[in-house]
């Protein structure tokens, strides 16, 4: 039978959308033995189901992955059965994807990128920036290395590309305009892929506020902020659940117990506190740990409402919990959105914030961090970090406390002489030795990674950041560390929606004490540029700029006999030439003051002028390129 061009051209098309169709509903079914990858900077759990049942791999938050050996952020998972056909990963049960169906074998989900693609068992190239962008003033060093990659290079601003060998250090932002941002761009190559990271740094001002916001002292008394001098320590903390980690030395705020607003009306004693007792701080090179216990003495204040005895456990509620920071690299906010206030909370604070952490109990929402924009505003999409690419860990547990003590008022309601404040010059008892049962009481630890913040360990250091922690009931403020009067004004009148509970709930709270402080005081006007000294060299550009008459060997200044004699490239004079003379000339050309410097020694090509061409020069001469220099490098 003869068939026209057109006709076949037809049931080609045909076909070919059959098969597009058949394709598209495929339910892929994982095989025992399979194994599925995710890319993560926390150690994933992988939740495998069969749609539609209650079969899974095991219950949720699934089976923890195992890091795949040589990767830095790749994990595995073997599949047990011959039946799964859908997947999530999540940190542990917080942060998690969406449902998504199984794709296939070998497959790896990326985190941050939310995307699948084929995984190779060659090697990934590895990009690690040591700084990944954020804020910064003066300028700020950053070193770039490079993992299994057979080519690589980097671009400031999308400019000229400078091959990566290995690592790279630098200084950036020197020369641009307070408020000016510069943009690193970063590529490596090799069999398996490319693989990208772009950074921007934005530059602030070297000089900081004059007050840290705050319009009224810390409340002291009972509720100490920094007791006995405290900003926490520099300690590495195992998020786990557990507090043998931490020291009574890492306390920043103090509270009391049983000064929710729940207390100051007979009334509201059926419903569970948010009672914050103490908070307490630690930091290493990578996170910033917070660690903060809260009170549930229902058994001694009001043991004839079992509700909040049986149920007190917050990490069973979707309760917000917001986390203002201030780290002074950042525009500054006060908890404003363009529509109001974050998660419409009615809260807001006069001190300086440019950065909230905000979380549920539960950590069924969130966490997502927020940066202030321009305007002071927390909302915008482009500012806003969510769910695993937080980088946020969130455990909880209850017993003890740090202290070994519960220091309260044992009383509650209005029939009791409780008012807002009450607690402040009171004398206090400890509920542990009323007989209070301490498994009622709760605390959580949570680690935020650095980066994410835009600072670092030296930064924390160097000018000390501040936090106000603020717990709610779903939408107002219920209790805050350290804390403030705002959160019981209006504990005795009723709730709108409920006359049995507190107006608490739903009033607006503007909170004027200070934030506690980690690492250091606040210092009015105080800021130190935190800018290590590099310490891997290895640069070379590709296609560097050349002089347009580079002088000839003969035609190089000679020194006088009785000057001694100059180690051409040694520009810091530390007897030797090394990455840090490239780093001392660069600094030297954007205006930063140095305690020492060698212009003879700088100006490499003899020229009469020191300029990124000799920078360029020593760099070509650690690398091993020869130049027209008699640069000896060692």
């Amino acid at each position: 039978m003869k068939i026209s061009k057109k006709l076949l051209a037809i049931i080609l098309a045909v076909l070919m959308m059959i098969s597009m169709i058949s394709v598209a509903v495929v339910n892929v079914s994982a095989l025992a033995g399979d194994k599925i990858y995710c890319r993560a900077s926390f150690t994933p759990t992988c939740y495998m189901w069969k749609k539609n049942t209650e079969e899974n791999n095991k219950a949720w938050p699934g089976v923890a992955m195992t890091k795949v050996s040589g990767e830095s952020d790749v994990y595995e998972y073997t599949v047990p059965a011959d039946k799964f056909d859908m997947v999530i990963f999540s940190n542990n049960g917080t942060g998690q994807t969406t449902d998504m169906p199984y794709p296939g074998a070998n497959k790896l989900y990326d985190v941050d990128k939310q995307t699948w693609s084929d995984y190779s068992t060659d090697p990934v190239p590895v990009i690690t920036v040591s700084n990944e962008g954020g804020g910064f003033k003066g300028s700020v060093d950053v070193t770039i290395t490079v993992k299994d990659a057979d080519s690589a290079y980097y671009t400031i601003d999308g400019g000229t590309q400078y091959a990566i060998n290995g690592s790279v250090s630098m200084t950036l932002g020197a020369d641009i305009a307070e408020g000016s941002s510069v943009k690193l761009d970063i590529s490596a190559t090799n069999s398996y892929g490319t693989v990208t990271k772009s950074c921007t740094y934005k530059k602030r001002s070297t000089t900081g506020p004059a007050t840290d916001g705050s319009t009224s002292a810390a409340i002291g008394g009972n509720y100490a902020t920094n007791p006995d001098g405290g900003y926490g320590k520099r300690k590495t903390i195992t998020v786990d659940g557990d507090k043998s980690d931490w020291e009574s030395s890492m306390l920043i705020a103090q509270g009391v117990a049983n000064d929710d607003p729940r207390v100051y009306a007979h009334w509201s004693m059926h419903e569970k506190g948010i009672d914050d007792y103490a908070m307490y701080a630690a930091w290493d090179d990578t996170n910033l740990y917070i660690m903060y216990e809260m009170a549930n003495v229902q058994d001694i204040v009001a043991p004839g409402e079992d509700f909040p005895m049986t149920q007190g456990n917050l990490w069973i509620d979707n309760l917000p919990v917001f986390m203002y920071i201030y780290t002074g690299n950042e525009n500054i906010t006060h908890g404003e959105t363009a529509d109001g206030t974050l998660w419409a909370t009615g809260t807001t604070l006069d001190a300086h914030a440019d950065h909230v952490i905000a979380y549920s109990t539960n950590a069924s929402n969130g966490p997502f961090i927020y940066t202030a924009n321009d305007d002071g505003e927390l909302m915008p999409d482009d500012l806003v970090i969510a769910g695993a690419q937080t980088g946020i860990n969130i455990k909880w547990g209850n017993g003890k406390t740090l202290s070994g003590k519960l220091m309260g008022i044992p009383k509650a309601g209005t029939d009791n002489k409780r008012v807002a404040g009450d607690s402040v010059d009171a004398t206090l008892t400890d509920f542990y030795t009323k007989g209070h049962k301490a498994s009622m009481d709760m605390f959580y630890e949570i680690s935020i990674p650095l980066k994410n913040l835009d600072i670092t360990a030296a930064d924390i250091e160097a000018n000390g950041i501040g936090i106000m922690k603020v717990s709610t009931f779903g939408t107002s403020g219920m209790d805050c560390l350290p804390y403030d009067l705002s959160m019981a004004d209006n504990a005795a009148k009723p709730y709108s929606a409920d006359s049995s509970t507190s107006m608490e709930k739903e009033d607006e709270d503007h909170i004027t004490v200070p934030m506690a402080r980690i690492g250091k005081a606040f210092t009015p006007g105080a800021v130190t540029p935190t800018t290590p000294k590099p310490t891997t060299p290895v640069v070379q550009p590709t296609d560097p700029p050349k002089p347009t008459d580079p002088p000839k060997p003969t035609e190089a200044p000679t020194q006088a006999p009785t000057e001694p004699e100059i180690l051409l490239g040694d520009a810091d004079e530390d007897g030797f030439v090394s990455i840090f003379d490239v780093t001392w000339i660069q600094r030297y050309l954007s205006g930063v003051s140095l305690s020492k410097f060698n212009e003879k020694a700088a100006d490499v090509d003899g020229d009469g002028d020191v300029n990124i061409l000799d920078a360029t020069f020593v760099q070509r001469a650690l690398a091993g390129i020869p130049t027209d220099y008699d640069i000896k490098v060692g």
